[in-house]
């Protein structure tokens, strides 16, 4: 079985006919070759050709899907990361498919175009930030964009509980506190009174529904406010007290 005829079962005729255009120095259609390069059964051979192609520079979307395949030399991904938008370094860093190294700086270039980013973006990009993103993110002034990235679903636990330590605008950490999620862990909502950025009335309503380790930890807390200290420290006497009666009633 030929070449192009060993492609051709593997990969689907369309893939076979962009090798045989590429084969013969030409250019396929831009819709072709975006749903070649976008199935994971795409040779690695139509890529390797496309990095000498002068003519894919005018696609950032085409330049995207090569640089997202696992074939793509690396030196190509390194000189084209730089001219995508953020919506493709995106894209470029959330397929399963682009090698680690470039996932990788993709995120670098996302880090360095934060701060250029309008409301609307940060907003945008936060919701489906990637890992390697979010840790940039946690401190952003904006509730909207804190409220986004609240909902991604890259975002974790150790996430929510640097967050109050970390972002300096109090609706910012009233938006964790509210999140019908992350606001009801203990762990976080613990570590959003001890913050000491929320109104005091706030944090001390939410002392109640903490559990006893967490109360002990504000009362402790060199960061909580003296007077949210104080109702904890008076909580956890009360909960001390009433576990002590009932393991004396348990007792007899």
């Amino acid at each position: 079985m030929g070449y192009h005829a060993r492609v051709e079962r593997n990969s689907g005729d369309e893939a076979a006919t962009v090798l045989r255009i590429l084969e013969a120095g030409g250019e396929p259609e831009t819709g072709l070759l975006a749903r070649v390069l976008r199935r994971p059964s795409c040779p690695g051979e139509i890529v390797e050709r496309l990095a000498g192609c002068r003519w894919l520079t005018r696609s950032n979307r085409l330049l995207q899907l090569v640089v997202r395949h696992p074939r793509c030399p690396r030196h190509l991904a390194l000189e084209v990361l730089p001219r995508l938008g953020w919506h493709d370094l995106i894209e470029v860093a959330r397929d399963a498919r682009t090698s680690p190294a470039v996932r990788k700086q993709s995120e670098r270039k996302l880090a360095e175009r934060i701060v250029t980013l309008t409301l609307g973006e940060r907003t945008a990009l936060a919701r489906v930030a990637p890992r390697g993103v979010i840790p940039l993110l946690l401190a952003s002034p904006e509730p909207m964009c804190i409220a986004a990235l609240l909902d991604n679903p890259k975002f974790t636990e150790p996430d929510a509980l640097r967050l109050p330590g970390l972002n300096a605008n109090p609706a910012c950490v009233l938006v964790l506190l509210r999140h019908p999620v992350w606001g009801r862990r203990p762990s976080v909502a613990g570590a959003v009174v001890r913050c000491g950025g929320v109104p005091l009335g706030i944090a001390i309503g939410v002392l109640p529904a903490l559990p006893l380790a967490e109360l002990r930890g504000v009362a402790s807390s060199e960061t909580a406010p003296p007077a949210l200290r104080a109702a904890a420290r008076v909580l956890v006497g009360v909960r001390e007290r009433d576990g002590a009666r009932a393991r004396g009633r348990s007792a007899t």
